[in-house]
């Protein structure tokens, strides 16, 4: 009976640690409710032909257009009117990744603003810091701008691994930005030329969202010295890793992470004189940042 005791302890003992480690992976595998709604795509990817040089042989650049129907390209570029936005995949990313945000803004331009039930539904409550009643929202019938979306070609090179490669991304956006705003004055040129009204100003500035590794090239494209003045005053970052590296294999990639993020702090320093005047705002005083992190779902 002495030696039943310690066996029937250590039965229990087995299977109260089993019990833990069945709960244990049922919380880590079970899956997780995803609320997103399927998107659907009809992607069509336009060339937008690029000057020969180094960086351009090597990367490109992309007009995406959303439908199942073929289109005339130097048509399309020719129409150009709209708000221009420019994709910037991450570590080892795709320049197709654009057709989701892409094709879902193409689908509420046409038809218009969502409803209330979904602004209600994402607003906060008081409890939550709100303070707005979402009912005295003006929703339009249409939005007035649409967005152009184009997108860099990386080639899928892993710029979370070297810093050489995270140079060469961050000079290739920065003249695909100046590219963007160059097409939207041929496209203009090219309509007045042929007599067609020309209702819309030329876009002065590109939006920029970046995915991962993306996010930081954009905020390092932002601060690049040959980067036009006031061309880029939207960053949006999805999932990007701002303070440092993911994984810091080589030194020059802590390097550039450290001068790209001191630029910054120094971009929203006052202006000041070695008298201690007043000179101008800060140079990045113009520029809105909007970073979101990944969910559950986002394994990148």
């Amino acid at each position: 009976m002495q030696g039943f005791r310690p066996s029937f302890r250590a039965v229990v003992l087995i299977i109260a640690l089993l019990w833990v480690v069945v709960v244990t992976l049922y919380g880590l595998l079970k899956p997780i409710s995803n609320g997103c709604v399927m998107t659907y795509m009809y992607p069509t990817y336009i060339p937008i032909s690029t000057a020969k040089a180094v960086l351009s042989a090597k990367y490109g650049l992309y007009l995406y257009h959303e439908g199942w129907r073929n289109i005339d390209f130097k048509e399309h570029l020719k129409s150009l009117k709209g708000v221009p936005v420019l994709f910037i995949p991450g570590n080892g990313g795709s320049y197709k990744q654009v057709r989701s945000l892409a094709a879902e803004s193409e689908r509420a331009y046409q038809g218009g603003a969502l409803e209330h039930t979904f602004y209600r539904e994402a607003y906060l409550t008081s409890e939550e810091g709100g303070n707005a009643d979402v009912n005295d929202f003006q929703l339009p019938n249409q939005y007035a701008n649409r967005l152009d979306w184009f997108s860099v070609d990386l080639e899928g090179e892993h710029s979370a691994m070297d810093g050489r490669i995270l140079e060469e991304h961050t000079e290739y956006v920065v003249y695909a930005i100046h590219r963007i705003l160059d097409q939207y004055k041929e496209s203009h040129d090219a309509r007045e030329r042929e007599g067609a009204a020309i209702t819309a100003s030329l876009p002065k500035s590109v939006i920029l969202i970046g995915h991962s590794m993306g996010g930081f090239v954009a905020r390092a494209a932002t601060v690049h010295p040959h980067l036009r003045k006031s061309t880029v005053e939207t960053i949006l970052t999805l999932s990007s890793p701002h303070q440092s590296p993911p994984v810091a294999l080589q030194p020059s990639l802590g390097h550039y992470y450290e001068s790209i993020n001191q630029e910054w702090r120094q971009g929203y320093d006052v202006q000041t004189a070695q008298t201690g005047e007043y000179v101008s705002s800060p140079k990045l005083s113009h520029v809105v940042i909007v970073s979101i992190s990944g969910g559950y779902n986002d394994y990148q």
